[in-house]
């Protein structure tokens, strides 16, 4: 893992990984996709964000409707879960206005994957299209001093 401290001597800027619009989920029904981290830098991951989206039906931030399924994320490079177990999209995800914080940021290496794996706990089946949204920085390496010209 990347440690922290090595951060101050790299260059960073915003980024935001995202699964996309995932289809319907049948009752007990799974879903495994992956984001598939760019080449060019490390992504240090610190907020969580998903948006689910009923038909195109109009809702307000109280009213957001919120899949009864779990989420179990695992980093490629480590092969390591992220939990112990699956967990509540709700209690993992937030909103664009309260995102959810991570405790402490995680990095995924360059040219990795996070595997996400979704599953419907619920009787019915879940019609909203899911989208997550993974907020953070990439973090280039910069194995050779940038010569500004400046002697």
């Amino acid at each position: 893992m990347l440690p922290i401290a090595n951060l101050k001597d790299r260059t960073q800027e915003f980024f935001c990984y995202s699964t996309g619009r995932l289809s319907a989920l049948l009752a007990g029904a799974t879903i495994n996709t992956q984001i598939l981290i760019q080449a060019d830098s490390d992504f240090l991951v610190e907020k969580l964000t998903m948006t689910t989206d009923l038909a195109g039906a109009a809702y307000t931030v109280s009213t957001a409707p919120v899949p009864n399924a779990t989420v179990l994320l695992t980093a490629s490079g480590s092969g390591q879960q992220l939990m112990n177990t699956p967990v509540p999209l709700g209690s993992l995800f937030g909103s664009g206005q309260l995102p959810f914080i991570l405790p402490y940021p995680r990095v995924l290496r360059a040219n990795s994957q996070l595997q996400i794996q979704i599953v419907n706990f619920d009787a019915a089946v879940i019609t909203a299209q899911i989208t997550l949204n993974f907020h953070g920085r990439k973090i280039y390496n910069l194995a050779t001093p940038i010569n500004l010209g400046v002697k």
